[in-house]
């Protein structure tokens, strides 16, 4: 209990605390920044890039990491094969984020970075691709890198999953000439949809938070192209020391997230049952 007050319910309260409070002359504000975040185009420009971010980068993941898990557990069957296809899918999740960054950033640099370089060796003979110079290809690049971190995650927990499918069901199926497609949507979906919610929930919740790669990558640029809210947050506390605006901004996101959890573990308690 000492630990969780000194972690959690001191910080919370300080925040609530400097949130109440005019920037630099102090005094009880009330509501006052909270309520201009209603009128901060900054923090909607913000909250869009976020969303699309979010949006893109855990659907990729979802939908890859599915793929390679029900390919994974169809196709290798031995102990050997499937102990190399964790270990190089642990990888890319053990890789601190501020080093994934920096890989992906000398992967994107035009002039000698190995991206180009292949697409040079494979017949393109213009001019070198500017990975982060403009709005798209700058959220392309963050995107990336979550997915090549984080889609591993999706992939092992699904896999595991799949193991927990009864094998006689399974074979019951094929014997009364199920494909592949109806197995997997008859039989695999229902015993996978809990996990898949799962994973959906810890992405979101993880990806609302980036952070790390996207600020060694293009620092919230160009513009603010991938300023996302974690970085705009950032900058509100710390550059400008804006700590009474930003630790409002924060309680928002703690209560959007706090909302999202409490619908998502109701729906998972009505899986589950």
């Amino acid at each position: 209990m000492l630990f969780l007050l000194a972690v959690v319910v001191y910080p919370m309260g300080y925040a609530i605390g400097l949130s109440l409070q005019y920037y630099r002359v102090g005094g009880f504000a009330g509501l006052h920044n909270f309520a201009f975040a209603f009128q901060d185009r900054l923090l909607g420009a913000s909250v869009r890039a976020t969303l699309l971010y979010v949006l893109i980068a855990v659907g990729v993941e979802v939908l890859l990491g599915l793929g390679l898990a029900v390919a994974v557990h169809r196709t290798i069957r031995s102990a050997a094969g499937r102990t190399l296809a964790y270990l190089l899918f642990i990888v890319p999740m053990v890789t601190p984020p501020v080093a994934a960054g920096v890989i992906f950033r000398l992967m994107y640099i035009p002039e000698y970075g190995i991206l180009n370089v292949l697409l040079h060796a494979l017949g393109y003979q213009g001019r070198p691709i500017l990975w982060m110079s403009s709005p798209s290809m700058a959220m392309f690049s963050v995107i990336s890198v979550d997915v090549w971190q984080w889609m591993p995650f999706v992939f092992l927990v699904l896999f595991a999953g799949l193991q927990a499918v009864p094998l006689d069901v399974v074979e019951a199926a094929a014997v009364d000439g199920a494909g592949g497609w109806a197995r997997f949507r008859e039989i695999d979906l229902p015993y996978l949809r809990p996990l898949l919610l799962l994973v959906v929930t810890f992405r979101v919740t993880d990806a609302l938070r980036v952070f790390d790669h996207v600020q060694v990558l293009t620092m919230g640029g160009p513009g603010a192209a991938t300023e996302f809210l974690s970085l705009y947050l950032y900058k509100i506390a710390f550059k400008f020391s804006n700590l009474n605006y930003a630790s409002a901004l924060a309680l928002y996101v703690v209560i959007v997230v706090s909302i999202v959890f409490a619908v998502v573990n109701r729906y998972l308690s009505e899986e589950m049952a």
